[in-house]
């Protein structure tokens, strides 16, 4: 049923205390402090303002998954609910301030993420409250800050009534709510990890790095992951010198006998001679999920992979809806397993001597990588 109009002064959501739990319980698993605390905002607003804006377009819907919100939440704040082709930006504040809209560089300028609408959100003391909203031309024409990358329009140059907003939402169109942006380039793969391991030695990585490098770099999903979740480059190669890394461990630290079982088994059944297995186990939301490597010589240069993943922490069987992805280095998908509810699931591969590529694990929507070369 669509909600009956009412006075601009009357935008405001109450919050229950659940919804807040759940928001910041959302947001524990960001590495960041400010992540979190990013995160939790906009969790919280998202969860507040989807039903709400539904009532008055009812095909809105979020444009992030859940590990793309973790993702960008630990460095940028604002979230993005689409209305067909049209794109209504979140952007949540807890400031007492409602002079202006303070608006990330990323959400105006990386074309993938712009929208038509910006709508401003404040949250505090129990309601949210929304007081305007602006087109991203009025905000590509407005103050821009160099020095943290935002645009900003003060609150005279809004349009405070949301009655405007619902009416006119589904009949402009982009080329009347958003002003000319420049396409951004292709990030080089040697450039992105250099920038990708820079960014892991700063504490404001977004102000840090050239702004089309960085918006490249977040407008790749696998780029932003690995940005997000740093992870150094396990060298499979030094595993058959006997240098292996404490974060990998034997199999009977992390499995079952049961599981070791069938971990050191080949498809065909026969145990692989002089085949080397190590195991790490990850938390997710849901429970623990641990990868299983095992590496063996072909021949020089050529080596064996298998990659297993088996449920961890003496559950038996994962703990949710899990894919396993075989990446390149350049994120392109090589192989992959998907299981709703299984024991374990693996790929099998030959790699050659110098050859890089990544694992993802996904589990109910929260994704973890890792990094190996040869």
């Amino acid at each position: 049923m669509v909600s009956a109009f009412v006075e601009p002064q009357d935008w405001v959501i109450e919050v229950s205390p659940e919804m807040q739990a759940a928001a910041w319980q959302f947001s524990r698993s960001i590495p960041t402090e400010s992540g979190r605390w990013t995160a939790y905002l906009n969790q919280l607003c998202l969860e507040s303002c989807l039903p709400w804006i539904q009532d008055y377009l009812p095909s809105a819907n979020v444009w992030m998954n859940a590990a793309d919100s973790r993702s960008i939440w630990n460095f940028v704040n604002g979230s993005v609910i689409t209305v067909g082709t049209m794109r209504i930006a979140l952007i949540p504040t807890d400031a007492i301030d409602q002079s202006e809209l303070e608006v990330s560089q990323e959400w105006i300028d990386i074309p993938q993420w712009a929208a038509d609408y910006y709508l401003a959100v404040q949250i505090a003391e129990g309601e949210i409250r929304l007081y305007g909203y602006a087109t991203h031309r009025q905000i590509k024409a407005g103050t821009y800050n160099s020095n943290d990358r935002t645009y900003c329009l003060d609150v005279e140059d809004m349009n405070a009534d949301l009655n405007a907003l619902w009416l006119s939402c589904p009949h402009f169109t982009t080329d009347q709510t958003r002003a000319a942006i420049a396409s951004i380039p292709t990030l080089p793969t040697a450039q992105a990890d250099q920038l990708i391991e820079r960014s892991s030695n700063v504490l404001l990585p977004r102000l840090e790095i050239p702004f089309a490098s960085w918006a490249a770099i977040l407008e790749n999903s696998s780029l932003r992951q690995r940005l997000y979740q740093p992870t150094a480059t396990t060298r499979l190669n030094q595993w058959l010198q006997g240098q292996i890394d404490v974060a990998w461990q034997v199999l009977d630290r992390v499995l079952l006998p049961q599981q070791i079982a069938i971990a050191v088994r080949s498809p065909d059944t026969q145990a692989i001679e002089n085949e080397i297995y190590r195991a790490k186990a990850y938390n997710f939301e849901t429970g623990q999920i641990a990868l299983v490597i095992g590496i063996s010589s072909v021949s020089d240069t050529e080596r064996r992979i298998r990659l297993q993943i088996h449920p961890a922490g003496g559950a038996v069987y994962l703990p949710g809806a899990t894919q396993l992805r075989l990446l390149s280095e350049d994120g392109s998908e090589i192989g992959q397993a998907s299981a709703a509810v299984t024991e374990t699931m693996q790929l099998q591969f030959r790699a050659s001597e110098g050859e890089l590529f990544q694992v993802e694990i996904t589990c109910d929507q929260q994704t973890l990588t890792e990094r190996f070369v040869l």
